[in-house]
């Protein structure tokens, strides 16, 4: 019986819980002293879509457990691209940085497509490190949908 987890993006309020538990686990696992994480930042996740959903949580909260140097995470600690994500405009309203992020889109999702949503082969395709098609790959908010 198949059963439908929904993603993150559909569920915000699980977010406090998950990065609570995420960073509870990455202190005692990497022997840092315990860490909170302030409402104001709990906030901004919760408004942010999760593209990588929890796996992508996961990652963010434990790059901000190593940055935040006190024992409770602030909103400086947050990534940018989770603090100001970009913004689904029109490439006529953006200008040039519209135009070729609309394009470098495009041909992403193509290399995606045909390569079923395989990562490293459409990395190949493109001729792109695997890490930095990621990276874009989040940065353009881009999911499989």
């Amino acid at each position: 019986m198949p059963v439908r987890v929904p993603a993150l993006r559909e569920r915000p309020e699980d977010v406090r819980d998950l990065a609570a538990y995420f960073l509870a686990d990455f202190c005692t696992r990497n022997n840092f002293r315990p860490k909170t994480i302030d409402d104001e930042v709990v906030s901004v996740l919760e408004r942010y879509a999760w593209p990588g959903n929890v796996r992508e949580l996961r990652n963010a909260v434990e790059r901000m457990a190593i940055l935040s140097p006190g024992s409770e995470i602030d909103v400086d600690a947050v990534p940018m691209e989770i603090r100001s994500p970009a913004s689904p405009a029109s490439p006529a309203a953006s200008g040039l940085h519209g135009v070729r992020d609309a394009a470098e889109r495009g041909r992403i999702v193509q290399a995606l497509e045909q390569t079923n949503w395989n990562v490293s082969g459409a990395a190949r395709l493109l001729g792109v490190e695997r890490t930095n098609l990621h990276k874009r790959i989040r940065a353009l908010g881009l999911s499989r949908e």
